[in-house]
């Protein structure tokens, strides 16, 4: 009887071992950013000159500020590659506190879209613009200096 439970239980402890998801990158970096942040972004940003006129509207706005948040994950996910080929720089100090930026503001968004107030909205959406700029402005405008390994 004890050698069926443990070989039962042998048995479970190897199907949960198979079953545990292990995310990895798919994408390129330029496939995530023109499939979540851009669109996303927008949507946003679209509040500075057009209101949402009802809940369904606000909703994509909080789904919006959700995905912003979601997508600073994913950028940080060991393996992802650049489109070029060359890795992701997520060891670097400052692709995570720009990552965390990213998160920052898509919560404050996030929050501003839940008070149903374009204004809030509105209030937020510089934050989100900084969180992208001060990436961009070292990894996609200078990519050169960005990717060349820090000297010993």
């Amino acid at each position: 009887m004890r050698v069926v439970v443990v070989v039962i239980l042998a048995g479970v402890a190897t199907a949960q071992a198979q079953a545990t998801y292990k995310p990895k990158p798919v994408a390129n970096l330029k496939q995530i950013m023109r499939s979540i942040p851009y669109p996303n972004s927008n949507l946003i940003f679209d509040v500075q000159s057009k209101s949402p006129k009802d809940e369904m509207e606000w909703k994509n706005v909080e789904n919006a500020s959700m995905a912003i948040v979601e997508f600073a994950n994913l950028v940080t996910i060991p393996g992802r590659v650049l489109e070029n080929g060359q890795p992701v720089p997520v060891e670097r100090a400052d692709w995570n506190k720009y990552a965390r930026g990213l998160v920052d503001a898509g919560q404050a968004c996030y929050q501003a879209a839940r008070k149903r107030s374009p204004e809030a909205v509105i209030g937020c959406t510089d934050r989100l613009s900084e969180s992208c700029s001060h990436c961009h402005d070292v990894y996609r405008d200078r990519p050169q200096a960005a990717a060349a390994p820090k000297k010993p």
